[in-house]
């Protein structure tokens, strides 16, 4: 009789166990959506938004903002600033470990900038440590010892910075992704594929754990991490092209983040408890390669700056607010008046001053292949054939294609935005500089120069306004390098199992703050 029931218990016994094993524990975990693959996650080089969700969770900087957007210590638990204001020494926390166990040196910091500036690392956000001794002249190759640039590890957690003039707002600076610490030794090891699943080491609150291309990327908590965090054990970024696609999985409860929501769907939405606004310090913009017929005409870019009604844009965005203003409010620098006044009549006059008819020209405007985006470039299209009678083409592009095609400046008129890297006025103007790594625009000006490298070298804030609204003018008025069309929040869904969520003004989603119900 016993060895008959035990015939029986057993087998049950063992499904049982069977069972447990194949059930993983699938509490503690999150899962958010990207529009595309990143072009990469080597942080020296990456530079959309796409990898934004990603870099700032898996890694951190000197410093750090709150949900406020006031700065805070992270890798440096404090710093001085010398009484000259050229000098800043940070003190690197000595708790802090990378995810494969190696304390984190100064040294980590010296390397990761110098590769930054190295010409052969061609970064585009090099130009963001131009204030830095030896910085530029080492960026373009006329200083080639890199140990004359003004960073040093005085110890392994001592970081010094000697930049070339009194910068009081240069603190900013290593508050973004591109300045992170780096590990030399693997770089060296691995080449260009040290930043894949199985060579990647990283001391953020996650580290990478695996990639299945245009498909998802999976991230661990990491074991190492010195900080505190929430109960989320693993995350995921789902690459979801298509955004009914990713209203669905969102809907079927599948992804708990979901941004770049179409227009029409914010409509269906409105009013729904887990439709979330977040402010978001982010200009959306036209703009022209200024070297490249037609629009190395100046009076060509106020034609069509002039042509079009940027109050309307809400016909296609609900939740824009039409822009004048490259800089966005409500930082200093916002300037309602800034910008061409919509003039359709001025517009045609212009357009006839310059004497090109676009009738014998094919006219082209490139722009991500995005349905936001797409929006966007047909509400353009209609305001030009409406206001000036002029028929334009959109150019749909893969987001690795269009910036591939901003950094060679091959297209004359192109759709873009900028969104913050800092919070400050200094890094909208900045990418106009003529040194500026992230100008795409082919233009110069040193009046422009002159006028915004003043401005932020001041800590007076009143002084500091009445500059920037002439560099505006400068900008937007006499040369219309670009034209505002709108600013507009992230608007996002979020499953109503999870709590602490915040994406901060400049864009940040910190995991480390938030946890999930099971």
């Amino acid at each position: 009789m016993l060895k008959r029931l035990l015939h029986l218990v057993l087998p049950l016994i063992l499904l049982l166990s069977v069972s447990a094993q194949a059930a993983p524990d699938e509490s503690g975990i999150f899962t958010l959506r990207i529009p595309d693959e990143p072009e990469t996650l080597d942080w020296n080089k990456a530079h959309t938004e796409v990898e934004t969700y990603i870099l700032m969770n898996i890694m951190e900087g000197l410093v750090s903002f709150d949900s406020s957007v006031n700065l805070k210590p992270a890798l440096a638990s404090k710093w001085t600033i010398s009484s000259d204001g050229k000098t800043f020494t940070f003190n690197l926390r000595t708790d802090v470990k990378w995810s494969d166990g190696v304390p984190l040196k100064a040294q980590d910091f010296v390397y990761s900038w110098r590769r930054l500036l190295s010409p052969l690392t061609a970064s585009t956000s090099a130009y963001l440590l131009f204030d830095v001794e030896g910085a530029k002249e080492y960026n373009q190759g006329k200083l080639l010892d890199p140990s004359q640039v003004g960073v040093k590890a005085i110890d392994d957690h001592t970081l010094q910075v000697k930049l070339t003039h009194s910068h009081p707002n240069w603190i900013f600076v290593p508050t973004f992704w591109v300045t992170f610490p780096l590990r030399q030794d693997l770089v060296e090891k691995y080449g260009q594929g040290w930043a894949t699943p199985g060579r990647m080491v990283t001391l953020g609150p996650y580290e990478l754990a695996y990639h299945d291309l245009d498909q998802r990327y999976g991230f661990v908590a990491n074991p190492k991490y010195y900080g505190k965090h929430g109960n989320i054990k693993k995350f995921f970024a789902l690459i979801v092209k298509d955004n009914n696609a990713a209203i669905k999985l969102y809907e079927e409860g599948k992804i708990d983040f979901l941004n770049d929501i179409s227009s029409g769907d914010l409509k269906r939405l409105s009013g729904r408890s887990d439709l979330k606004i977040f402010p978001y310090l982010k200009t959306d913009y036209l703009a022209f390669s200024t070297n490249l017929y037609p629009f190395d005409a100046p009076s060509v870019r106020h034609a069509i700056g002039m042509a079009i009604n940027r109050a309307e844009i809400k016909s296609v965005l609900p939740e824009a607010q039409p822009a004048g203003s490259f800089v966005p409010p409500p930082l200093l620098g916002y300037s309602a008046q800034a910008g061409l006044p919509f003039d359709p009549v001025k517009a045609r006059a212009e357009l006839a001053a310059s004497g090109f008819n676009f009738k014998d020209h094919k006219f082209t405007m490139i722009l991500p292949d995005w349905e936001r985006t797409k929006l966007v470039g047909e509400f353009v299209q209609s305001q030009l054939k409406k206001n000036l009678g002029l028929e334009l083409e959109l150019v749909p592009m893969k987001n690795q294609a269009f910036r591939m095609n901003l950094d060679l400046h091959a297209s004359p008129f192109f759709l873009g935005h900028w969104s913050a890297d800092y919070p400050d006025p200094d890094n909208f103007l900045s990418i106009f500089l003529s040194n500026s790594g992230d100008n795409r625009f082919s233009w110069k000006n040193s009046e422009f120069d002159r006028i915004v490298n003043s401005a932020s070298d001041l800590t007076d804030q009143t002084k500091r306004k009445p500059l920037y609204a002439h560099a505006q003018k400068i900008l937007l008025q006499e040369q219309t390098v670009v034209v505002p069309l709108y600013y507009e929040p992230i608007v996002a869904l979020v499953q109503k199992r999870v709590h602490g969520l915040v994406v901060n003004p400049v864009g940040y989603l910190l995991l480390s703050g938030v946890n999930v119900d099971h």
